[in-house]
Order: C-alpha cells, then structure tokens, then sequence
C-alpha cells in the first residue's frame, strides 16, 4: 500500500489537454496538491501537458513508474492495463467508471479486469474511484482539486466513495490521508487497515463502508487494530429492506444491518448512524484523549441546556459527575443564597451578581477538571458580536484552565449566539479544547472515546489472561475453546466429525432436540409417536401433564396452525388432542409429510428465545431473547457473533428488556441465569462447529429458578 499512498514516481493515462477551471484535470490537480515526485504522461496525440512531455503509449514511457493511475473510458481500460503489466507496472488506480457499478458488461469488464490483475502479479484500487489523497506527502489522484491540510491530522479515512475526500468538511472534517476503494475489485477493507496498522501517521481510522467482503477476515485484522486506534465506522444502507425472508423466528429477527452490528461490537469498532454523529466522533477523537470514565462536569450559563445536556448523557451512555462539595464555598455567593450549586453547574445567576461570567467558569471548571470523579467537562456560554458584550471572550480563560489540567481530561465546548462561529474557530486551536455545532454532538463525541477507552481496558485484561484450553474441531484441527467456557461444566458432544441431515432441508423435534443434548443444552424429556397409545403410554410413564405437538417440515410454526395442545392432565385428555391434532393436519396439509406427533413434559418458566443465523459473511450470529408467541412482535433480542464467551453471553443477557424480570420480581425467585449464560455458549459451539446450520430457532426456551430447558427445535440445514 506505501506505493498507493506515496510513489516514487507515477504514470498518467487519460490526462485531458484542457486545463484550468472545469477541466477536471488530475495532473493539475496532483501537482497543485504538491507532489514533487516523476510524473509521466500517455497521451495519444499531445506533446506536452502543463509541461510534461506526453508519451504515445506506456511502452515509450522511459522508466517503470511504481504506480499507473488510469482515467480512460471503460472500453479503453483493458487495453492500458494490459501496456502496464506488460511494462512491468504492478500498483493501478482505476479512476474509471462503468464497471460493476453499472451494468453486465461493466461487471464482465470487472472480472476480467481482476483476472489480468492477479495474473500479471498487480494490485488494483478501483475502479470507479476518486483514488488516493495524502497530505502528509503531498500526493492526490484526485479530479477534483481538494485543498491540502497544512498540518496533517493522524485521521485515514478508508470510504467506498470519493464524496468523503471532497466533502471532508461535512464528514470528518478534517483529513491526513484517505483511501477510496471504490467497487473494490482487489484492494479492500482488509487491505487499507492493514496498512493503517503500521501506519505511524495514522492514529485515527474512518470507514465508510457500504457493503463487505472476507468478513470474518476484516473482522481479525479490525480486533487487532482496535485495541490500540480507534476505528469509526459509518455503515449506510441499514434499512429492513437488506433482511432476507427466513423460516426461522430468528431469521426474521436479524436483518442484514443487525449482522453488521454484531460484527463491529465483536471487533470493537464505533459505529455511528449519520453524517452528524460522524463529524462529531472523528472531532472528539482529533482533539481529545478518551474519556478515562463515564461522568461528565457540565458547567452552563442557562439552566436550560443543563437539561438537554442531561438528556443528551442517557442518550448516549454518559452520566453526570458528582459535584465537589468542597467548591460550594468558593463558588456560591451569599448575595444570592436560594442559588445552590449541583451538576450541571448553572453559572449565569453568580456571573451576574459577581460582575464576571468567564471569571465564574474558569473557577468552576478548574475546580471540576481536579476531581477524579470529573472525567470530562462541557462548558455552554454564549459569544455575542456586540461591543456591548465584549465581555464574553473566553480564550484566555479556557488557556488557564488547560494549564492546570494536568490529566488532559477532555474539555468541550458549545458556545451559542451571533459570535459562536468565530469564537468557535478560535477555541478550537486550544489543545484539549473542542467547540462542537450543538451539545448533542459534544455529548456524542465524549460518548465515542469512552466505549473506545473501555474496549482498549477490555482487550487489556483480555491479553493478560492465560490462554484459552484447545477443543477439536469437526475438521480435526484445534481451536481456542471459548473465553469462560471452562466453567459451564463439561465439554461439547462428541463425533463432531457427523453432519445433521433431514428432509427438505429441516430438521425438527427429537432429532433437532438430540443435537442440542449433544452439546450440553438441556432438554425437556419428549418422544415422538404414530398413535394415540404410544402417546398415553409414554404421559403415563414420564408423569403429567404433557404437551402434543405436529411434527412435520409442512408445519414449522406449528403455534400459528394449531399443531400444539397443552395442560393435558390425564389419558382421556391427551387421546382427543392425539386426534384432533392428526384431524387438523390432514384437513388442511392433506399432501404434506406427518413425521408423527411429539409427547412433552410440560414445565413452566419464563419462555425465552435462543436461535443462529449464518451470514455468509460473519459465519454464524446468535441471538437470545424474549420468546413465546410474541418473540417477533417484541423483537426483545440481542445478539452477537460466534463464538460467544461466557462473558459476552451474560452482557447479551443483561441488555435485554425483559432482564428485570428475569432477576426476580413480585414473589417469584430469579431465574437461574448461569444455566441460561451456559445455554448460549453451548448452541455458539454447536453453530461453530457445524456449518450446515444456516438458521436454529429454541423457542421457547423455559428458565425457572432450577434451570433452563429446550422445549422446541427447528433447525435449517444446507
């Protein structure tokens, strides 16, 4: 990637003779941006271009440049791919569009592409793509002519589109490098963070990321990277529109976007949903260190914005810090003694009848910047134009207070009013020091650097425990077992070698619920039978009542067509339940396949819902929730990539809505959430390691005080 980012020299083809305003010239623009390296330009008929002597074709040119960026039409871009392989050229930018971004030739075009690529040892960054933007070097592939930052920032953005190295003011703000990956023939995601890792001008990495490739490799290199840089990532395209139809509760539960989420809190990247809470997490982390805790000091001159700035602390998983009570005296004037001080800290009543607001400020907020407690500080004061509040300046004052904040905790800014843009501008030169456009955004950039700072303590403690015990594989390799599985009792279910098979691509009932005793979930006591004897027999023998239940492929939500009967106390009872339940499946499945009808223990608990779905991208997503006949209205779920840890099984389980109820409520004892933490490591394992379940639905799933049960299993099978 170092010769994507900063050539030693490049070629040019496709260069436009016009230059100057709307010429969209990229060798103008590469030189404007300042890079001082060869440039050789192919040009069928020109002799020269801004001073360079043009070559015919890339067989004249008179040396192998290290990189060849092509701007030809797309017809055109075969043919000079071919001239550069041929001359020895291993580095291309495609900045040409019409690939597979356009229409079936284009993607043919694509393929193609690729395989002359790969045959001839290349790399390829394209096409359809703005390209490559260094400031720190001076160099730009771009059309448009962007201005060069001239004091870098440690910010590399890594987008698959040009408009966020044009539009770096409505995005990051401000960049150090980017890299356009474009449709991402070749070079992708993995590769740009690769070099982002090495990278010591990057300390900072933006994603933005439309859709993913290798994705459990992207998610390796990320976690590696996480703990130590930041990754922010912007994800467009999260709409239910991505979710595919599945015939598992769980797989209408988890669309395309929740994958993607699961994904990124696996790897430890922070994602955000809009071009607001981008701009304002790349801000906080380019003037900040990371919020070393949760509370924040909020120091306001209108006691309005203190509320919204509360609000904006729940919205965003921060909470107000303790106020210092030993500051009461030297803060609180006796002239006016019904003002008591808490946090938010409202300032403007002191201000005024002590004749100096920014003098109040700077008080409160040295004092507030010296707890340990305070682990950040918003400060809200307005900056008017007129000379009659002059007054109003703070730039001075912020200085002195950064001087004794010795820990470099974060201080944030919102100034309001007709002078705030300008004041803004000159506040943020002040290290440590960040104006944001609104409170929201202060609040939302400080949020980002806590969760980064908790994930970097996470992956520390993580690091420094000893390693995992070793379990085999279906494939007969070893793999780390699962962080806090060795204490959820005893090992998987052997012959892990076996494949789970059943008709028509589902598997159901005893089978489905035998699998899952193989790994350590517990099961409800059940058979299946032909007749209404066997099933009398069996009720009598195990104890009632029971449950009948349809088992068959026709009838996978076999609730929604009548296929399960309960609370069937005696013999009598379950007889004209055996029959009313073969009368009903006849009557309206006349043609379908009747496996034979299920005998259940019946139990009671909270119902619960444990599924997987494979995502061909991330491997296997598990899911634990609120179950019963409403999992899909409540949609009460949570959910994470495989392999799940002991540890990432109970945060599943605690962020759940219905969690309180879950610990006990109005007489009942709590449930008993270790065997429910178990349960989930357990069906991690089983998606782990048969990667022929593409969808797994438990529900419910009962969780007494006593334990946890499968009481139902469905599982999609390829």
């Amino acid at each position: 990637m170092n010769a994507f980012l900063n050539p030693a020299s490049v070629l040019l083809v496709g260069v436009t003779r016009q230059t100057g305003v709307g010429a969209y010239n990229n060798l103008e623009v590469m030189r404007r941006y300042g890079y001082k390296g060869p440039i050789f330009v192919v040009h069928p008929s020109a002799k020269e271009i801004l001073g360079h002597p043009c070559y015919g074709s890339v067989s004249h040119v008179p040396q192998v440049p290290e990189l060849a960026v092509v701007s030809v039409g797309r017809d055109r871009v075969l043919p000079v791919v071919r001239d550069c392989l041929h001359k020895g050229i291993r580095n291309l930018v495609i900045i040409s569009q019409g690939f597979a971004d356009a229409d079936d030739t284009g993607r043919a075009l694509q393929e193609e592409l690729v395989r002359l690529s790969r045959q001839g040892g290349a790399r390829v960054l394209g096409p359809n793509t703005m390209g490559i933007l260094n400031a720190f070097d001076g160099f730009s592939t771009a059309f448009i002519d962007i201005p060069r930052d001239p004091c870098p920032p440690p910010l590399t953005l890594v987008a698959q589109s040009g408009v966020l190295q044009v539009g770096i003011e409505s995005f990051t703000g401000r960049l150090g490098k980017a890299i356009d990956i474009g449709n991402g023939c070749d070079i992708h995601f993995v590769d740009a963070l690769q070099y982002c890792a090495q990278d010591p001008q990057t300390e900072i990495i933006v994603l933005h990321m439309e859709g993913m490739r290798n994705g459990r490799r992207f998610l390796d290199i990320a976690a590696s990277i996480s703990a130590h840089k930041p990754i922010i990532v912007l994800k467009t395209g999260r709409s239910q529109a991505g979710a595919r139809a599945a015939l598992s509760h769980t797989g209408s539960l988890v669309g395309e976007d929740a994958v993607f989420d699961a994904a990124f809190q696996k790897a430890g990247l922070l994602r955000v949903r809009s071009m607001v809470e981008l701009r304002a997490v790349a801000k906080a982390f380019l003037h900040f260190r990371p919020m070393a805790g949760p509370n924040l000091a909020v120091l306001t001159a209108t006691g309005a914005c203190g509320i919204m700035s509360a609000d904006a602390c729940e919205d965003f998983g921060l909470q107000l810090a303790p106020f210092p009570e030993e500051a009461r005296e030297g803060l609180e004037n006796p002239k006016i003694p019904w003002h008591r001080l808490g946090n938010p800290v409202d300032l403007w009543p002191l201000g005024m009848v002590g004749g100096s607001f920014p003098h109040v400020l700077e008080k409160a907020a040295t004092a507030l910047v010296a707890r340990q407690d305070t682990h950040a500080t918003l400060a809200i004061f307005p900056r008017m134009s007129s000379p009659l509040h002059d007054n109003l300046r703070f730039e001075d004052v912020l200085r002195r207070v950064q001087e004794k904040n010795v820990s470099q905790k974060p201080l944030a800014c919102w100034v309001y009013g007709d002078g705030a843009e300008e004041e803004s501008r000159v506040l943020d030169r002040i290290p440590g020091v960040a104006c944001f456009p609104s409170l929201d955004e202060a609040v939302m950039g400080l949020a980002a650097t806590y969760r980064f700072a908790q994930w970097r303590q996470k992956m520390a403690i993580k690091a420094s425990a000893p390693e995992p015990p070793k379990v085999s594989t279906a494939h007969g390799s070893t793999t780390p077992r699962t962080q806090g599985h060795e204490e959820l009792g005893p090992a998987m279910g052997k012959n892990l070698e076996d494949r789970i098979t059943g008709p028509n691509g589902v598997v159901l009932g005893d089978e489905a619920l035998g699998w899952l005793a193989r790994f350590g979930i517990s099961t409800v006591p059940s058979t299946v039978v032909t007749n209404a004897d066997g099933a009398v027999r069996w009720a009598k023998e195990n104890g009632f009542p029971v449950v009948l239940k349809v088992v068959s492929p026709q009838w996978v939500h076999k609730s929604d067509a009548g296929g399960v009967m309960t609370d069937l106390g005696d013999a009598e009872a379950v007889r004209r339940a055996f029959e009313k339940l073969l009368e009903r499946f006849r009557a309206t499945t006349p043609q379908g396949h009747l496996d034979g009808i299920q005998v259940q223990k019946q139990i009671s608990g909270w119902e619960m819902l444990l599924g997987l779905k494979r995502d061909p991208q991330f491997g296997p997503l598990v899911v634990v929730g609120q179950g019963g006949l409403y999992a899909e209205v409540f949609k009460d779920v949570q959910r994470a990539l495989a392999p799940v840890s002991a540890d990432e099984a109970r945060l599943m389980i605690s962020s759940l809505r219905l969690f309180p109820v879950l610990q006990g409520v109005r007489g009942r004892p709590p449930a008993d959430l270790k065997a429910l933490v178990n349960a989930v490591v357990r069906l991690s394992d089983l998606a782990w390691h048969h990667e022929e379940i593409q969808e797994l639905d438990i529900n419910p799933l009962f969780v007494s005080d006593k334990g946890c049960w499968a009481v139902d299993c469905r599982m999609v099978i390829e």
